[in-house]
């Protein structure tokens, strides 16, 4: 993940493809960098594409340029690109840059209009089904099919209702136990020919027979409504380990909510109590939460959406423990061109983008002069005998000539290449026929063909993508190269690393600083007692014991040290006296802090500022490598040519 933000980060500042063009700018060890190319590079991180940049905002990128040039080029000087590591690494990065190239926009853009129409509401549905192989053999396939088409008609007669069916009948197992019911789904909640089924049947009526990739299905609508939006929740945790806990834990939710019906602020109860410790200091808040889909609990999900803008619930039990749940506010569906994105993300990882693949196909079949050598293909299917695609089969010398069978762009395709095609990949089983199987095998390998050929001739088509993966190839050689001379080496160089903080050990000194004790009361008579025995010189677990005892929320003890300036709060008090009391207006809580100890400013070790220290270790590394390689790589800046880009700007 590093890897991919440092390559990413990269292409949005420095990376370019040489372009020649304007006036030469600079040169790396004779290489020179045009004008043309760095207004580009420049102008992929300005946030002000229509001001002309200023001369030190220029100079400034120049220097950045400047170094990554002189990295790149010993990075190509190592044949670092040779490593079979980079090879793969790229050849990764090139499948997921090449997929926009290998889409049709117009296919795309109708199936995100339509999956944006269908989000706009959701469905209620059932679903009775027989479970088929998609190799399952022609008997079986017809067998399945009279059996549905049966329970369809029974149905429909109404000699049984869909639910009696689903119950006794369905091959599904959890659909047979809740009677085929799915409950509500919105797009891309199932696969897409399920989806679209639901989506296209009335409500209160059966769908026809269809089939996926699980197997034949008929699908009940029982009920549509309009998206409830997302919701912006906050909630109160009482974590449980086991279920013996939830008893005991709901005292402690019951308290809590107690006092919010009495008018306690909701976020102050937060982070008092809240055992969601990664929404405390939020105030509970959690991320929006949707109508359908995703992991929150559906007790919690229904308990939030029952409620109006501020109201909160009554203690609500899930897997995690008890929650009291505060509804803040709705969000309605967005607008098409907020998801838009989104959408098409999502269609790419979902099964309806065999529409979009299929397009494509017969566009750059059309391109690429895909031909198809009918007689031979006919040829090839009529050398195969019982015994052919079998596992263990090996092809037989008719099967292995250089008869094309198909041929795209000069490139040639023969019976040698598909059969050995045949021979490693998946084999026929008893029910299919040698005949029916070759040609499901041929129309696979030729698609696969065609996109691939596809795929490999991406840079002569299209100059950006040609940019694009000489951006993605200089940026993974300059991530592993400032790895290995700058972020590994600060790492693992814990002698050079002692070295450099010793020589700078006045940068990394100690202001002076308090150790404290907290003792957060929730009410004023909590916080009477608390000072009674604080002045009697009660110690924290003596005095949580006797203040919580019957309210156990009454009072918290935090413990905390603070360097001078970072809390203004703790700035506030006088540190040589010993007990001070605060007042928190956002909470209404009275805090008693107790000075334990003040240390004067003193100098850090190395182990209390590991992380600066390094950090500016590996900037020291990184200028004493830059200036090595100025010496192996003379650069030569070209004085005022600066001045003379971006001439079409004010």
């Amino acid at each position: 993940m590093k890897r991919l933000g440092f390559v990413v980060v990269l292409m949005m500042s420095t990376v370019a493809f040489a372009q020649k063009g304007g006036p030469a700018v600079f040169t790396v060890d004779g290489d020179t960098v045009w004008g043309a190319e760095f207004e580009r590079v420049f102008s992929k991180n300005n946030k002000k594409p229509d001001v002309k940049p200023s001369i030190q905002e220029l100079t400034e990128y120049q220097d950045l340029y400047v170094r990554f040039k002189l990295k790149v080029k010993e990075a190509y000087r190592l044949g670092m690109d040779t490593n079979e590591s980079f090879v793969k690494e790229l050849a990764g990065y090139r499948k997921q840059l090449a997929q926009p190239y290998l889409t049709d926009k117009t296919v795309t853009e109708n199936l995100i209009k339509e999956a944006y129409d269908r989000m706009l509401y959701e469905v209620e549905a059932s679903n009775l089904m027989i479970h088929l192989s998609p190799a399952a053999s022609p008997a079986d396939t017809l067998a399945a099919w009279n059996r549905i088409n049966a329970w369809k008609k029974q149905i429909e007669s109404g000699k049984m209702s869909f639910e009696q069916i689903t119950r006794d009948s369905s091959t599904d197992d959890h659909g047979r136990k809740n009677e085929g019911r799915l409950g509500y789904f919105s797009a891309f909640g199932m696969i897409y020919p399920f989806e679209s089924k639901a989506y296209n049947t009335a409500v209160g009526k059966i769908s026809d027979v269809f089939r996926t990739q699980y197997g034949y299905h008929i699908v009940k609508v029982t009920n549509k409504r309009k998206s409830r939006g997302d919701l912006k929740v906050a909630h109160i945790l009482i974590r449980v380990n086991n279920d013996s806990e939830y008893e005991k834990n709901k005292t402690r939710i019951d308290a809590i909510h107690d006092r919010l019906t009495k008018g306690e602020d909701f976020t102050s109860l937060v982070k008092d109590f809240s055992e969601d410790f990664s929404t405390r200091e939020s105030g509970g808040e959690l991320n929006w939460l949707k109508s359908v889909g995703g992991s929150v609990p559906k007790d919690f999900k229904e308990a939030a959406f029952a409620l109006k803008d501020g109201e909160f619930s009554e203690p609500v039990k899930t897997e995690l423990g008890w929650h009291i749940i505060k509804r803040i506010k709705q969000k309605d569906m967005p607008k098409f061109d907020e998801v838009k994105e989104t959408i098409k993300f999502k269609i790419g990882r979902d099964s309806r983008s065999e529409l979009n693949k299929e397009a494509v196909l017969a566009r750059i079949k059309k391109e690429n002069k895909y031909r198809v050598n009918q007689a031979n293909i006919e040829k090839y299917y009529g050398t195969a005998d019982s015994a052919s695609f079998l596992r263990g089969w090996t092809p037989g010398e008719d099967q292995l000539t250089n008869d094309v069978l198909f041929q795209i762009g000069e490139e040639q395709y023969t019976a040698k290449q598909f059969s050995n095609y045949l021979k490693n990949g998946q084999p026929r089983k008893n029910h299919e026929t040698p005949r029916g199987f070759a040609k499901a095998m041929f129309a696979k390998y030729s698609e696969a063909r065609n996109l691939a050929y596809e795929e490999n001739i991406l840079e002569n088509k299209y100059d950006d993508f040609k940019y694009l993966m000489q951006e993605y190839r200089d940026g993974i050689l300059l991530f592993e190269l400032t790895n290995k001379m700058v972020w590994s080496k600060a790492s693992e160089d814990t002698v050079g690393l002692e070295k450099y903080f010793e020589a700078n050990r006045g940068n990394y000194v100690w202001k002076k600083r308090v150790a404290t004790k907290q003792y957060i009361c929730s009410n004023k008579k909590a916080a009477k007692k608390v000072k009674k025995m604080l002045k009697a010189g009660a110690n924290e677990i003596e005095l949580q014991k006797e203040v919580n005892k019957d309210d156990p929320l009454a009072v918290k003890v935090t413990y905390k040290v603070y360097e001078q300036g970072q809390d203004e709060k703790i700035d506030g008090i006088d540190w040589s006296k010993k007990l001070h009391k605060i007042k928190d207006k956002s909470t209404n809580n009275i805090t008693y802090i107790q000075i334990d100890s003040t240390m004067a400013p003193g100098q850090k070790e190395l182990d209390e500022t590991l992380g600066p220290v390094t950090s500016d270790f590996q900037n020291y590394l990184e200028d004493k490598w830059i200036q090595e390689l100025k010496l192996k790589y003379p650069v030569v800046i070209f004085n005022g040519r600066l001045e003379q880009l971006f001439a079409d700007k004010k």
